[in-house]
């Protein structure tokens, strides 16, 4: 028989686990192909010579996720990140329902 903290244990990494992943309606493989497509959109703004640590958005539309945007934020996040002229557009408008934040050095912050 299982004790009581062993329980609330499982339990609580059950909840975690249906926490992750930013919804029900993004399959694994949409998530992924999202992170994959803000991390080269990462690297074209890195390329370009963009200055990331402002929070820009680096992608109002993902390469075949045209329901994805990519912005850079800071982690923990910063005055700078809330600032709208920051924020990808289409998110704020309601007109994309899923965003990938990476932070100024390309490393994955979250994707929902």
């Amino acid at each position: 028989m299982r004790s009581r903290s062993e329980i609330l244990a499982a339990i609580a990494l059950a909840l975690a686990v249906a926490g992750c992943g930013g919804g029900d309606d993004v399959s694994h493989d949409e998530r992924s192909r999202a992170i994959g497509a803000a991390q080269q959109a990462y690297q074209q703004a890195v390329t370009r010579g963009d200055d990331l640590a402002t929070g820009p958005c680096i992608a109002e539309s993902l390469p075949d996720l045209a329901d994805w945007v990519a912005d850079i934020a800071h982690d923990p996040r910063e005055d700078v990140d809330d600032d709208t002229d920051n924020q990808c557009e289409r998110y704020r408008q309601g007109e994309a329902s899923h965003f990938v934040e990476l932070d100024p050095d390309g490393e994955l912050i979250r994707a929902e």
